[in-house]
């Protein structure tokens, strides 16, 4: 039996998969390995997940994201930037495994110097439903189970960043807001608030002057859902001085 947020694939957002944009120079540099730090092959400016980065932790920085995602609230901390994410356009596929169904986007940023920012691979939103307590809210799923459903392939300018050998280091657990979120109107399956969510984020440092491709093929399945999807999205940076 489908769960109800898994019925709503199709008519809420589904999920907020996007890219993250990286430099490859600069003072914080941390080689990303199996366990999010150590011996990789690429140097990303990014925050090891286990770091208070810009004075919050992984968790902590995701959590303002949704909230204000979900509420229509700034897009800024301080200096740190909530980096916007590309909607998905349906390109193609049939949903099997071999041909999974493939929604595509795309998205132009421009960022001043020095701007840090946060921006999630993907994310789960949990919700509460009209009828509680007769009507259950949603559950999280495991945290196991998530970690090998999603398979985010984040490459930088042509070099994998992120896969599957270093996913679960960025992985953030079920995390309820502090508040439910109250939605303007009922969703077409009774949901009336967004009250968790979990998934995978980066933090990073600020990018270098100029221009930057980034790209996230991100296959993915859910239990009992009868479909295989892709989010094949590309974020294009510049970072460019207002002067």
């Amino acid at each position: 039996m489908l769960r109800k947020n898994q019925k709503q694939m199709f008519t809420r957002v589904l999920i907020m998969a996007t890219i993250v944009a990286l430099a490859v120079i600069g003072l914080w540099v941390v080689h990303v390995g199996a366990d999010g730090k150590g011996a990789g092959s690429v140097a990303l400016r990014i925050a090891p997940p286990n770091s208070k980065a810009f004075g919050k932790t992984l968790t902590e920085w995701n959590t303002i994201y949704w909230e204000r995602t979900l509420t229509g609230g700034e897009s800024k901390v301080g200096r740190v930037q909530l980096m916007p994410l590309p909607y998905g356009e349906y390109v193609g596929g049939s949903g099997t495994e071999d041909d999974p169904l493939v929604f595509a986007g795309q998205l132009e940023i421009t960022l001043a110097p020095g701007t840090p920012f946060v921006l999630p691979l993907f994310a789960w939103i949990g919700e509460g439903y009209d009828g509680y307590p007769e009507v259950p809210d949603d559950e999280p799923f495991p945290d196991d189970d998530f970690i090998a459903w999603i398979h985010p392939n984040l490459t930088i300018d042509g070099k994998t960043v992120m896969s599957d050998d270093n996913k679960a280091a960025f992985y953030i657990g079920p995390t309820w807001f502090e508040q439910p979120i109250m939605y303007p109107e009922p969703g077409k399956f009774g949901a009336v608030a967004a009250i968790w969510f979990q998934g995978f984020g980066i933090v990073s440092q600020p990018l270098s002057v100029g221009e930057h491709v980034i790209h996230l093929w991100e296959p993915f399945t859910l239990p009992d859902y009868p479909y295989y999807i892709v989010y094949d999205n590309t974020l294009f940076v510049t970072v460019v001085n207002d002067d």
